[in-house]
């Protein structure tokens, strides 16, 4: 998974077969009704994802069905390290002080989010 990168349009695709493994495309379309994304778009997305090897697609009799080739998890933990190291150069702690003296977070919060950094680097 280390080669891959899915784009933000690619995620929502992700997340609908996540929750129904074996989905077709067709339910795929209606689960992103509200994303203004034609068939068309909503199957090149799908056809992508099986080129890179996140999804498969398996043929059934109402169509073909996909199913996701990599875990929600492991593939949320390999963007969010790419993330960190692309944006932070890999500190965690750089990520939540910039979180914490450019937000809304209350001082009390913010004093929280802290101390789990130091005690998560510890």
């Amino acid at each position: 998974m280390d080669n891959i990168n899915i784009a933000d349009s690619e995620w929502k695709v992700m997340d609908v077969v996540w929750k129904e493994p074996g989905i077709t495309i067709g339910k795929i379309r209606s689960a992103l009704d509200g994303s203004g994304w034609s068939y068309s778009t909503i199957k090149t997305l799908v056809l992508r994802l099986v080129k890179k090897n996140m999804l498969r697609a398996e043929d059934s009799e109402q169509g073909k069905r996909y199913y996701a080739e990599v875990s929600e998890r492991e593939s949320k933990i390999h963007e969010t390290h790419n993330f960190l190291n692309k944006i932070f150069e890999g500190s965690v702690k750089r990520m939540v002080s910039n979180l914490v003296t450019e937000s809304s977070l209350s001082e009390k919060d913010a004093e929280e989010l802290m101390k789990l950094v130091d005690k998560m680097e510890d």
